[in-house]
């Protein structure tokens, strides 16, 4: 489990993804309602121009030859994709949705293709990938004008022209809504609908706008040729300055919901890591907190040791000290550095352990013993009185099982251990029943 403090700098981190993530968020929030009302002001001008185009072919049938952008060539030998991606990353699966729909359209037209990308997303991975991108354009400004697109539309019109190429294709991202951007490609060149059986192909083709029932008639001025040479590469770029503002405004759309989603996201996780690093720390506090008390458990442990060590040798000196008292014979003197120990061991012989009491731990018969009752037999003839005594100059509490040692101890001073046993089996706590 990682420590509270590495918790905490990943808290940090995902906290200052998050500001970064609202900020984008913010931005391009602010970048789509004007990529909206531009792709929706074009929109309905760029189907009415393709509609006119669709119109313009009947003149064929009237003696006027069609510009050569509106003639489908007979044999196709090989394709012009242009891709049109962004520059920067953080919009979802923006790009990739519309890399992966261009090459799959490529790869069932069969024909060899040469690739046109218009953003650093769409030109990098196709680099990556091996593609042949015959030219990049980058760095569109955020409200692009025909002139920005107007070197790409001159590249694709000079290749179909000149032959190098007999179809010219247009993979964008469609602007739909604000949740909804849908991958197509659209044909550009030449201006005409395209047809095919292929199923798959058929779904990623961008569908015709709808044609006003029945032909229209035009009438040029001052000739139908010098009309169709200035309206048709107008329509042309058009339709890619079309294509280019639905991507732009895809693309906003779709950086602001990955950017909520993302923040979204960081704010969950940090609410999981606060709770992760409470428990660390808790934890961390509970193992100090045992530590502590461990210790101090040892030491109170070590003290009363010693305290009952200097207990025992104190009420040892004072038994023996009351014995001298009350006319026994005191030990004969000896040289000082023999007689404390062979003192100790006649008091030691002399004295009862009296903890076989039930009730009688070592801190009492200290005290029982410092009143001169350190035999079985003494206990067994001592009054309730007497102990008390003892006990209260010994500063200790009484025992509920006063009244039973003087019959405990009976069964001690006769050695009828069994006896013993078998009657404080009966007792409850050391009292009787």
């Amino acid at each position: 489990m990682a420590t509270a403090r590495e918790i905490k700098k990943r808290i940090r981190s995902v906290k200052n993804i998050s500001q970064i993530t609202r900020a984008l968020e913010a931005v391009s929030a602010s970048r789509v309602r004007k990529a909206q009302a531009r792709v929706l002001a074009s929109r309905a001008y760029a189907e009415k121009a393709w509609e006119i185009l669709l119109n313009v072919q009947s003149t064929a049938t009237k003696g006027v030859p069609l510009h050569p952008l509106l003639t489908a060539r007979s044999e196709i030998k090989q394709v012009m994709i242009v891709l049109i991606t962004s520059d920067r990353g953080l919009a979802g699966a923006f790009n990739s949705n519309i890399i992966r729909v261009a090459l799959r359209f490529a790869e069932r037209l069969g024909k060899p293709a040469r690739f046109v990308t218009i953003g650093k997303k769409g030109r990098d991975s196709l680099i990556r990938m091996g593609a042949n991108v015959v030219a990049e354009f980058t760095g569109f400004p955020a409200d692009p004008t025909i002139a920005n697109i107007a070197p790409v539309a001159r590249l694709a019109i000079d290749e179909f022209l000149s032959g190098q190429v007999d179809d010219v294709f247009i993979a964008y991202t469609d602007f739909v809504n604000t949740l909804t951007q849908r991958p197509v490609v659209l044909s550009w060149l030449p201006l005409i609908p395209y047809a095919t059986e292929d199923q798959v192909m058929s779904e990623m083709i961008k569908n015709v706008p709808v044609v006003s029932a029945g032909k229209s008639d035009y009438e040029y001025e001052p000739n139908a040729a010098a009309i169709l040479d200035e309206i048709v590469p107008r329509f042309t770029q058009l339709q890619l300055y079309q294509a280019l503002l639905e991507s732009q405004a895809s693309e906003h759309s779709a950086r602001m919901v990955a950017m909520r989603n993302a923040s979204d996201n960081a704010g969950q996780l940090m609410s999981d890591l606060t709770l992760v690093y409470n428990k660390a720390r808790q934890a961390a506090i509970t193992a100090e907190i045992l530590d502590i008390v461990g210790g101090a458990e040892a030491l109170q442990a070590s003290l009363e040791s010693t305290a009952d060590e200097i207990l025992t040798s104190y009420y040892h000196v004072v038994a023996e000290a009351s014995k001298s008292s009350n006319g026994h014979s005191a030990p004969m003197p000896r040289p000082a550095a023999r007689s404390a120990a062979p003192q100790q061991v006649a008091v030691a012989e002399a004295v009862d352990d009296l903890t076989v009491i039930e009730g009688i731990g070592k801190k009492m018969s200290a005290a029982l013993i410092a009143s001169g009752i350190d035999t079985y037999a003494k206990l067994a003839e001592a009054t309730q009185d007497t102990i008390h005594k003892a006990i209260e100059v010994a500063g200790l509490r009484f025992a509920p099982s006063i009244p039973t040692w003087a019959k405990q101890a009976e069964f001690a001073a006769k050695g009828d251990w069994d006896g013993l046993k078998d009657y404080q089996d009966k007792l409850t706590g050391g009292r009787e029943a």
